[in-house]
């Protein structure tokens, strides 16, 4: 089998995994969550295969050093891709821990090759949080450099300016850091480039974040809880 064709398998695995995530989501939405959750497994199942796949190229990339090759490259994306999507999977199914640990193998790969998503560094950051794996004021100098990567490819990179996830992901650096004013225009600009009303959703996980530091009685629970009252009172008078 050429590369090309692994790929492509790889792909219609992770297709099969958002067909499953986007009916376990609609079952949710309407109460059957017996229902939605078999999707989610199996869209869980479908990444687990496809991560079986790439094990071989992983371990390959897992010593590689910059700058990859063309095939490396192909692999390198697909390992970062699944890794989120498998992650985002495992969270809907309530395996916090589980989620944590996917999001953090993408978040490895992206931060060694210097990738300018951060879908993963940052889900790998809420999650630990989430499931009580760390407190928050360990994770303050991840999370603080993750802000500067950020805004460095935001300066560099107009597609990634443009598309506006890139802001809320920011957005979510700055509340967590309890820098209210630049969490506040992050997402704005967020709201402005992606054409939606407020990043709601963003900030319902703030909040999951919130009351986990409160159960856990992480000392900067308060200050976050503060940071998102403070957010949404600012972005609901906009």
């Amino acid at each position: 089998m050429t590369m090309s064709d692994l790929l492509g398998q790889i792909r219609q695995k992770q297709e099969e995994a958002r067909s499953y995530r986007k009916k376990g989501d609609a079952l949710r939405k309407v109460g059957r969550e017996d229902a939605a959750r078999e999707a989610f497994n199996a869209g869980a199942d479908s990444l687990k295969a496809a991560l079986d796949m790439l094990k071989p190229g992983a371990t390959q990339i897992a010593v590689a050093k910059p700058p990859l090759d063309g095939e490396q490259k192909g692999v390198l994306d697909e390992l970062v891709e699944t890794y989120g999507a498998r992650g985002g999977m495992l969270q809907r199914l309530g395996f916090l821990k589980d989620a944590s640990k996917s999001y953090s193998e993408g978040a490895v790969l992206e931060q060694k090759f210097d990738l300018p998503g951060t879908y993963n560094r940052l889900n790998a950051v809420k999650y630990s949080l989430l499931a009580g794996e760390a407190r928050l004021g360990e994770l303050e100098p991840r999370i603080r450099e993750l802000a500067a990567h950020i805004e460095a490819s935001l300066l560099s990179d107009k597609s990634l300016n443009d598309s506006g996830w890139a802001w809320a992901d920011l957005g979510d650096c700055m509340a967590l850091l309890g820098n209210v004013q630049e969490a506040r225009g992050a997402y704005l600009t967020f709201i402005a480039k992606a054409e939606i009303k407020s990043p709601e959703r963003t900030l319902d996980i703030l909040k999951e974040i919130a009351s986990k530091l409160g159960e856990t009685a992480d000392p900067d629970a308060p200050r976050l809880r503060s940071a998102i009252d403070a957010l949404q009172s600012g972005l609901t008078g906009q």
